[in-house]
């Protein structure tokens, strides 16, 4: 056989073939007076293993034991294959729900699908960059969090744009957008025992679902993210309303 045929037969690459063959993965085969490759069944076999391991998730530093009989499968590198492969499944639902969102129009591409019924639920009557501050920080919490995280934070975004909710949570978004240099130190304190009073059971269930571990780097990245978007009065609203959530403990 030659390169094309070989690799047609094995469903690779001329190139991959070239590379396995430069990485000593797959010997080389005698070549014919004018030069080309000549290949055998038996490189065909070696180059379908190949093909068999790499598909299972095998790395090609990984591939040469076990086809020449050096290794075994372990449990442990078993446990390690079964992890990567979980990882993949998650990433390719949440692309697949991400596309099927798109198709039914509801989100933008770049907004995990989680969150984007709700969170396009609660831009309506926002400014701009408080709806750009809310998508960015559902990529930031898509990214951060692992599916049942984000479900459970999914939950909580569809309790806020709840018809039970939604006018409070409107009325209370409308007040934080108009804050600005006017403002002073009485509407900002008033607006934050407000957001405690009608919100505040809803924050705390949020910050605990971002509390320990990585949660805790995404708790940490949205407050980051937070001040970088205010200006100085709502900055100091936020910071009122934490403290008031931090004394409710």
């Amino acid at each position: 056989m030659r390169s094309k045929e070989i690799a047609g037969l094995a469903g690779v690459s001329i190139r991959t073939l070239r590379h396995y063959h430069q990485i000593g993965l797959l010997p080389e085969p005698p070549r014919q007076n004018n030069g080309y490759r000549v290949y055998s069944v038996s490189h065909l076999i070696r180059l379908l293993r190949i093909g068999q391991l790499t598909a299972l998730g095998f790395s090609l530093s990984q591939i040469p034991a076990f086809l020449d009989g050096r290794a075994e499968m372990s449990e442990d590198s078993l446990d390690a294959l079964l992890e990567g492969l979980t990882r993949q499944i998650e990433l390719l639902e949440r692309q697949r729900r991400t596309v099927a969102a798109l198709r039914d129009g509801k989100g933008p591409p770049d907004m995990a699908p989680e969150f984007a019924a709700s969170v396009m639920a609660l831009e309506e009557g926002r400014e701009p960059q408080a709806v750009r501050a809310g998508r960015e920080q559902s990529i930031l919490l898509s990214h951060l969090l692992n599916e049942e995280q984000c479900a459970k934070l999914a939950r909580l975004y569809d309790e806020l744009a709840d018809i039970e909710h939604d006018a409070t949570v409107r009325e209370l978004g409308h007040r934080f957008d108009a804050l600005g240099p006017a403002g002073d130190d009485a509407e900002i304190s008033a607006l934050a025992q407000d957001y405690i009073a009608h919100l505040g059971s809803w924050m705390r269930d949020f910050d605990n679902a971002l509390s320990g571990g990585r949660n805790h780097q995404a708790a940490m990245l949205l407050w980051l993210h937070a001040l970088e978007n205010t200006n100085n009065q709502q900055k100091r609203l936020l910071m009122l309303i934490n403290s008031g959530l931090a004394s409710e403990r």
